[in-house]
């Protein structure tokens, strides 16, 4: 007796079994999405880093005088002279050291700890000024 594949009336002949294929339209479907998504995504990450961020979001209470909202500056990269990289919003140099000042701490850095040129060209490169001292 002969075996068929497909149809009995033979007309039809598989010879290996078809994988099953998704609807076009609901996985056509899906994959706008998915770029819609990332699209977006990607235009936000990008708005974020464009947008200037010179103020601190705007207090809740309205009576709060302009004077109070606190000027926001991008943070400062310093770059260690092994490559590692210390980020500071607040910091000072006093002489041959760096001042460091954080919410619940304050580091003492030598400048000799760091590359003042990669530090200078890595916040130029970031659009934040930061002046090495002179005879450093």
């Amino acid at each position: 007796m002969p075996i068929y594949w497909g149809s009995p009336l033979g007309n039809e002949t598989e010879t290996e079994a078809q994988p099953t294929v998704p609807e076009p339209e609901s996985s056509l479907a899906g994959q706008v999405q998915a770029l819609t998504d990332e699209v977006e995504l990607l235009r936000q990450e990008q708005e974020a880093r464009l947008e200037p961020r010179a103020y601190a979001p705007a207090p809740k209470q309205a009576n709060v005088p302009p004077e109070a909202v606190v000027e926001r500056r991008p943070a400062t990269t310093f770059v260690y002279r092994n490559g590692q990289q210390l980020e500071a919003q607040n910091y000072a140099i006093l002489g041959k050291t760096l001042w460091v000042f954080g919410e619940q701490s304050t580091k003492k850095i030598p400048l000799a700890d760091l590359d003042l040129d990669a530090t200078q060209k890595k916040n130029e490169d970031r659009g934040v000024e930061f002046v090495p001292p002179s005879g450093e």
